[in-house]
């Protein structure tokens, strides 16, 4: 059952975008749900919104098991009213094609695309009873474009733009807005593990990318940003 809290999901919440648009969400005063596998990060950045005057609570999440997405639905509802859901869980794995391992595919049509199928239909159904909702979908350029070396990154996030487009359409009816962010690329951990030598400190920021996808949710009355792409003035690296 809901309570009177307003309450924001944030899947990979622990670093990065979604780091980012957890801390400006609390501003916004959302109880932030903050939800990722690394439950000492997650810790870490709950304390962060604390000192903040913000408040959040953690529940560790991977978002390609449904009984872990389950989990965290039943928790967050408990909280209050679910009313925006950030889907920004995702990793990128690249190769030539020859080389791409079939468990890397798997791994990102897991996470990119069931994690964000999961978790919308855990959320849409007290969205439609209450009929309100955000359900926002962090993409990638790369659900617009098929840039090469990226077989199953691209392959994901093109089943995103599709999954978002199927549920905006569907959820029109019940007042649901449905918003796609199509970003370029961010200086975070995501380059970490990525063996690219993409210079990063010519990327975008993750404070400066969360910014939009906040006022994109700020948006009033019956209007709503249904896709947003957002790229360096100079375009892709």
């Amino acid at each position: 059952m809901s309570g009177s809290l307003e309450v924001a999901v944030v899947t990979g919440a622990s670093s990065g975008l979604g780091r980012s648009i957890a801390i400006r969400l609390a501003k916004e005063n959302y109880h932030l749900v903050l939800a990722s596998r690394n439950e000492e990060k997650l810790h870490s950045l709950k304390l962060e919104i604390s000192n903040d005057g913000g408040e959040s609570t953690v529940i560790p999440t991977d978002v390609s098991s449904e009984s872990s997405v389950d989990n965290l639905v039943e928790k967050a509802e408990e909280i209050g009213t679910v009313s925006v859901v950030i889907n920004n869980s995702g990793l990128g794995l690249f190769s030539n094609i020859s080389d791409h391992p079939i468990e890397d595919f798997d791994r990102q049509i897991n996470v990119n695309l069931r994690g964000s199928f999961l978790v919308s239909r855990g959320f849409i159904p007290e969205m439609k009873n209450n009929q309100a909702g955000k359900l926002v979908f962090i993409n990638s350029v790369a659900g617009k474009w098929g840039y090469p070396f990226s077989a199953g990154y691209v392959a994901s996030k093109f089943g995103l733009t599709g999954l978002a487009n199927s549920l905006r359409n569907e959820l029109r009816e019940d007042n649901i807005k449905v918003i796609s962010v199509f970003p370029g690329a961010i200086d975070s951990p995501f380059w970490d593990v990525v063996n690219v030598n993409f210079p990063r400190e010519e990327m975008m920021t993750s404070e400066d990318v969360a910014e939009t996808v906040v006022h994109s949710l700020m948006i009033p009355g019956i209007s709503v940003l249904e896709e947003i792409v957002i790229r360096r003035v100079q375009g892709d690296l």
